[in-house]
């Protein structure tokens, strides 16, 4: 579908909704002015009341901050007298603006928006707006890492993390706990498609709402969309982040946070209806999130009643017990020293006839689906108090050795806002390591970032690798640089300065080196003894 010029029609009127959170609305602000549109569009913002002693003056700090911004066409702050909570406030400030401007474009204060977002919101509110079907648009997306998605998609499925709607489908909405009862008592396949393919337990929201556990706008919102099998636009990749699972948020706890936004703009789909491929990819993405394994649940059980030791012990015994449900991703003749921890099993792989030593850390990042994140090939020794960390992925190619405390940093901590603790703000996962086959590590080498070491190559002790080293290199410092290359023409290692780059040509493809090796070298001799002192598993 053919995008349309903005200047054409009226925006859509933004609301944000703040409470106490001063640094969470300055970026929300800040990112919606960093929008094209944003000079041009009315901003309301409803901030709602402090409900205790404690908020006064964080709320008195937030509304301070509100009047003294600009960029937007016009500004209307409604400072609430006494606390809606933010259930209450949601529902009144849409339906008072919604209704006297027919469409709205709804943002809460941990919502950084990129500058693609007011554009994209504004002109699927004026493609869409006359189709009865789709009910509501976001610029949140579940497919930042589908590759073969659709630009945008519908699902049959309400987002709360940036939306948009209009008035006439605004005004179906009921908050009535009679309509969350009777979806509590319907039937299993009711039940299933409510919650999404049983991907994410909305029943279970719509029961702490009646019990009221919950206060929540959101579910009386899609449970009115899913009665009339209505639609939402998703982009494929995020046009906008949460920053609130910090515990600071009415409904978030503490968590990672969101990845980084993409430059990124969707193109619009024509095809207004929920197909189901895509509704099995996010199905797929939120069961994976959202799911409680048995070792969490009895852990959350236990914790309370446990010593800090006791707890260690249970976690590592869930670990190996772990290592029955995967035995088909680890191969044959492969050691794994008790000592081992590993978090991530389902997203790892290991070859046949390989060694990891005791202490190593191997530590999968974000679990999305079934990837694999870290995979360790065959013929390898990984040596002791080895650490893996995961980006996008780490993968370590067949006769890989590497020495004592060797570190494999594939990811980074979000810095980007130092009032933000750095623990709290999760991890990116774009980056990849790359090993090709015949890598020699020595001891204490660290390997940070996006990038591939060559085959054949040899890593000096102490070394610290931040780019790309060619194959049949060695390299030595902090940060490294080649010294010397192997040279196929005089057939020996030289110094980089008499290295003949005529002879590159002569330099084996990975697949080539890599056959010739198993050719020769089907199974070498992996000094299992210096794993470690423990027996470990065998498999």
């Amino acid at each position: 579908m053919q995008q349309i010029d903005i200047k054409s029609y009226n925006l859509a009127p933004i609301v944000l909704f703040v409470y106490n959170r001063l640094d969470h609305t300055k970026q929300t602000i800040e990112a919606l002015q960093k929008n094209e549109i944003s000079n041009k569009s009315d901003l309301f913002i409803y901030s709602d009341a402090a409900k205790n002693e404690e908020s006064k003056q964080k709320v008195a700090d937030v509304r301070e901050y509100i009047k003294s911004i600009n960029g937007f066409k016009n500004i209307t702050i409604i400072e609430r007298e006494k606390n809606y909570g933010l259930a209450n406030s949601i529902i009144d400030g849409v339906t008072k603006i919604v209704n006297e401007y027919g469409k709205i474009i709804v943002l809460e204060d941990d919502l950084i928006t990129s500058p693609n977002f007011l554009k994209f919101m504004n002109e699927a509110l004026e493609i869409y707006k006359n189709e009865d079907k789709v009910y509501s648009v976001t610029g949140y997306s579940f497919t930042d890492n589908i590759l073969d998605i659709e630009s945008s998609y519908f699902l049959k499925l309400t987002s709360s993390w940036s939306w948009g709607t209009w008035a006439d489908r605004w005004q179906q909405f009921k908050r009535d706990k009679k309509d969350l009862k009777q979806i509590i008592s319907s039937s299993k396949q009711e039940k299933n498609l409510f919650n999404f393919d049983d991907s994410y337990d909305y029943v279970s929201m719509a029961k702490m709402q009646i019990d009221g556990k919950i206060d929540s706008w959101a579910i009386y919102w899609y449970l009115c969309v899913f009665k009339q099998n209505g639609l939402t636009l998703y982009p494929a990749k995020k046009l906008v982040k949460n920053i609130g699972f910090d515990g600071s948020g009415t409904h978030c706890s503490f968590s990672e946070y969101e990845d980084e936004l993409v430059n990124f703009y969707p193109s619009f789909t024509k095809d207004i209806v929920e197909k189901t491929i895509n509704r099995n990819v996010v199905s797929s993405i939120l069961r994976e999130k959202n799911k409680i394994s048995i070792k969490r649940k009895i852990i959350n059980k236990l914790k309370k009643h446990l010593s800090q030791k006791q707890k260690q012990i249970l976690l590592i015994l869930f670990s190996k017990a772990q290592l029955l449900f995967h035995k088909k991703d680890i191969g044959k003749n492969t050691y794994i020293d008790k000592t081992v921890h590993v978090t991530g099993w389902k997203n790892i792989l290991i070859g046949n006839n390989t060694g990891i030593s005791e202490y190593t850390w191997i530590n999968v990042n974000k679990r999305l689906g079934d990837n694999k994140h870290i995979i360790i090939g065959s013929n390898c020794y990984i040596g002791r108090r080895n650490f893996f960390s995961s980006g996008l992925l780490i993968k370590v190619s067949d006769y890989f050795m590497s020495g004592i405390d060797c570190k494999f940093m594939g990811s980074d901590h979000i810095f980007k806002n130092p009032f933000i603790p750095y623990i709290a703000t999760g991890t990116t996962i774009e980056k990849k390591i790359i090993i090709e086959t015949n890598v020699w590590l020595g001891a204490g080498v660290s390997v940070i970032g996006n990038l591939t070491i060559g085959r054949g190559s040899i890593v000096g002790a102490g070394s610290l690798v931040n780019k790309d080293i060619p194959p049949f290199s060695i390299a030595v410092g902090s940060p490294c640089k080649v010294i010397k290359r192997y040279d196929f023409g005089a057939g020996k290692w030289v110094g980089i300065d008499e290295y003949d780059f005529n002879n590159d040509s002569l330099i084996p493809t990975e697949e080539e080196y890599a056959n010739k090796l198993k050719q020769n070298f089907p199974n070498v001799i992996i000094p299992f003894v210096a794993c470690g002192k423990n027996k470990g598993d065998l498999f």
